[in-house]
């Protein structure tokens, strides 16, 4: 679950930063799909909507506790699910899978 959250805000913050170093002729091609003229938010605005946003987080626990109950359950769930992953994914590893396995010495036709 660490490793999905840590590679979709790695992948966000790679596709925001893409604009900077990508060849002209891709932001020319980009800029024509682009239509809409909406005005871009200034770094101030950004942040300061953030921060109402972590504030709001924040205080979800006192509001509504059961949300809270919830969510603590869904990732207790969900992280027991992804360690039984990774004991299999060792396993696998270590040992082969099954299809991987040589046949038994009984299976084999004989030469005649």
């Amino acid at each position: 679950m660490r490793f999905l959250l840590k590679m979709f805000v790695l992948g966000f913050i790679g596709l925001a930063i893409l604009p900077a170093f990508a060849p002209s002729e891709y932001r020319d091609a980009s800029a024509s799909i682009q239509s809409d003229t909406a005005p871009t938010p200034s770094p101030y605005d950004i942040a300061s909507l953030v921060g109402q946003a972590a504030a709001d987080i924040r205080g979800l626990c006192d509001r509504q506790p059961e949300v809270c109950r919830t969510g603590g359950d869904l990732v207790s769930y969900a992280s027991s699910r992804a360690r039984e992953g990774l004991d299999i994914a060792y396993a696998m590893f270590r040992h082969g899978h099954p299809s991987m396995k040589e046949p038994a010495s009984g299976n084999t036709p004989e030469a005649k």
